[in-house]
C-alpha cells in the first residue's frame, strides 16, 4: 500500500498569492485534485488528560568529573533536602618525581575550591552562613559506587580533618583550613606513593564534604556548586634537602589537586518521599535533583489512549502520530520573573530510566524526542505559565503496544519530568556543532504544577492521521 499526504494547504481554497518581492502569482491549490481522497491522510487532533502523579525517582546517578554539590534546604513543603560530595585527591604530575627531602614537618594545610554557581530559594539568603566539614573517606570514588544514595556511615571517618568553624557565605572561593595532623600524614607518603596516583589513593582514599542543615524550625538554605577543576590542597612544610650535602632546612609549599582526572560523587537525601501519591490531585509538587517529580505511569496513559481508540472505533495499527505535545500548566501567587526563576526550573522534560547492557546499573536520560526538530526541550513559557515538549515517539509506541507489553517494559515507558541541561560541542574541521541533553543534577527547585483535578489540567495534544487500506 502506498499512501501520500495531502498537505493541509491543498485542502484550503486559496486562489492567488503575491510574492512581496515580485509580481509572480502562485496558485497554491495546484495539484490538489490529483490526490484521490481515498489515498490522502487527513490530519486530525485529539487532546487528552495527562495522568500526572507525584513520585520520587529511584536513586539517581551521581558521578561527575567536574561538578561538586554541597548544601541544604529546609522548606515547609518538602522538609529537609541535604547535599554532600566526596572526591579523590592525589599529587599532580608536576610534583611527581620531585625530591621532598627528609624530616618533613607540616607548618600549615588548607584547601581551596572555586564556586561555579549557587542556588537559593529566597533572595534574602544569598549570603547565608553555612558550616562546612571535611572528613576522610574509607574508600576511593570510582564506578563501583555511582548513585546519590550510596553513602553509608561506614564509608567515612566521622572525626573531621578541618580545624573547625569553617563558615562559608557563598563567596567565589571556599577555603578550608585542615588539621596539621592530616597534613603531616600526607607528608609521610612514600616516594612510590607520591609518584603513583593509584598508590596514593589506595592509601589515603577520598575526602568527604558536607555542611550543617538549617536549624530546626527555620526554612531556606543554599545549594553550592563547586568546580573540581583548579581545586587544591596546599601543604606548607619544612624539610631537609638531600640532593646536596650541607644544605640548610628549607620551607616549601606543594599542591595536591582535588578531583583531577578522576571522579566526584554527589550524595543527596530528601524528606519529601511521604508526599508521593498515585491519586489524582489538584496540584502536583515537584522538587529538584533526586526529589519529588511529576510522573506518568505508562499503564495509565495506555488505558487513556485505548479508551479513546475504542470510542472512535479506530484500528490502532493504522494510527500514525505526526506530533504529540504535552502541556504542564502552573499557577503561582507570585508570578514575578525572579520568583519563577528561583522556584521553577527552566525546563521540565520526561526522563526514562535506562539500564546498561549488562543490567548492572542504570541512569536517567531524556527521551529521544528531545532531539526532534523544533522541540523546545520542555522549556518554561513564563508568559503562559506552562511547560511544553514533544513526546511523539512515546505516544506512538504506547498506541501500538499491548497492555501486557507496556506492563512488561514499564521502566522503558515511565516518564519523570525533570530539568535537563544542554551542552554544545563544535567540530574544528567541519565547523559543525552538536547539541546534547542530559539530566540536570545540580539544579534544586521547588514548584507546584496543576494536577489532573485542576480546571487547567495537564494535557497531551496528539496530531494524527488514520492510514487507509
Amino acid at each position: 500500500m502506498h499512501s501520500v499526504f495531502k498537505a493541509l494547504a491543498l485542502s484550503m481554497t486559496v486562489s492567488l498569492a503575491l510574492i512581496s518581492t515580485s509580481c509572480i502569482t502562485v496558485d497554491k491549490t495546484l495539484g490538489a485534485d490529483n490526490v484521490p481522497d481515498e489515498q490522502a491522510l487527513h490530519l486530525q487532533t485529539a487532546t487528552f488528560h495527562l495522568p500526572l502523579r507525584t513520585k520520587m525517582m529511584d536513586d539517581i546517578q551521581a558521578l561527575s568529573t567536574s561538578s561538586a554539590v554541597v548544601g541544604a534546604f529546609r522548606t515547609e513543603e518538602f522538609g529537609l533536602a541535604h547535599f554532600s560530595f566526596a572526591t579523590n585527591y592525589a599529587p599532580y604530575y608536576t610534583t611527581k618525581k620531585l625530591n621532598w627531602g627528609t624530616n618533613r614537618k607540616i607548618k600549615s594545610a588548607y584547601l581551596t575550591i572555586q564556586k561555579s554557581s549557587t542556588k537559593i530559594l529566597d533572595d534574602a539568603q544569598e549570603g547565608l552562613p553555612q558550616n562546612f566539614h571535611v572528613y576522610r573517606m574509607n574508600r576511593v570514588v570510582d564506578t563501583t559506587s555511582r548513585y546519590a544514595g550510596d553513602l553509608k556511615p561506614s564509608d567515612y571517618n566521622h572525626t573531621p580533618v578541618d580545624t573547625g568553624s569553617v563558615v562559608y557565605t557563598g563567596s567565589d572561593t571556599l577555603r578550608i583550613w585542615l588539621k596539621n595532623s592530616f597534613g603531616q600524614d600526607l607528608l609521610n607518603a612514600t616516594q612510590l606513593e607520591l609518584d603513583s596516583s593509584s598508590r596514593f589513593m589506595d592509601r589515603f582514599k577520598a575526602l568527604y564534604f558536607t555542611c550543617d542543615p538549617p536549624e530546626e524550625g527555620t526554612t531556606g538554605g543554599r545549594l553550592n556548586i563547586f568546580s573540581t577543576t583548579g581545586a587544591y590542597i596546599y601543604l606548607t612544610f619544612s624539610f631537609q634537602p638531600t640532593w646536596q650535602s650541607g644544605l640548610a632546612v628549607k620551607d616549601t609549599t606543594v599542591l595536591i589537586p582535588l578531583g583531577d582526572n578522576t571522579y566526584t560523587q554527589n550524595f543527596s537525601t530528601y524528606e519529601s518521599q511521604p508526599l508521593e501519591s498515585e491519586e489524582e490531585k489538584e496540584y502536583i509538587y515537584v522538587e529538584g535533583i533526586g526529589g519529588l517529580k511529576a510522573y506518568v505511569d505508562p499503564s495509565v496513559l495506555k488505558d487513556t489512549l485505548d479508551n479513546w481508540i475504542a470510542k472512535k472505533n479506530y484500528d490502532a495499527d493504522k494510527l500514525l502520530v505526526a506530533k504529540a505535545t504535552y502541556k504542564l500548566p502552573f499557577v503561582t501567587d507570585n508570578s514575578t520573573v525572579s520568583f519563577i526563576n528561583r522556584c521553577f526550573p527552566a525546563s521540565l522534560y520526561p526522563l526514562n530510566k535506562t539500564w546498561n547492557t549488562s543490567k548492572t546499573s542504570y541512569m536517567y536520560s531524556p527521551i529521544g524526542d528531545i532531539y526532534s526538530a523544533s522541540n523546545n526541550a520542555g522549556s518554561v513559557n513564563r508568559s503562559l505559565s506552562c511547560y511544553t515538549g514533544n513526546i511523539s515517539s512515546v505516544i506512538q509506541k504506547l498506541i501500538g503496544l499491548s497492555k501486557d507489553a507496556v506492563a512488561a517494559n514499564w521502566t522503558e515507558y515511565a516518564m519523570w519530568f525533570s530539568p535537563v541541561s544542554e551542552s554544545t560541542s563544535s567540530n574544528y574541521y567541519s565547523s559543525s556543532t552538536t547539541t546534547t541533553y542530559s539530566t540536570d543534577l545540580t539544579s534544586y527547585f521547588i514548584g507546584k504544577l496543576n494536577g489532573p483535578l485542576h480546571t487547567d489540567y495537564p494535557t497531551v495534544e496528539v496530531v494524527f492521521a488514520v492510514m487507509n487500506d
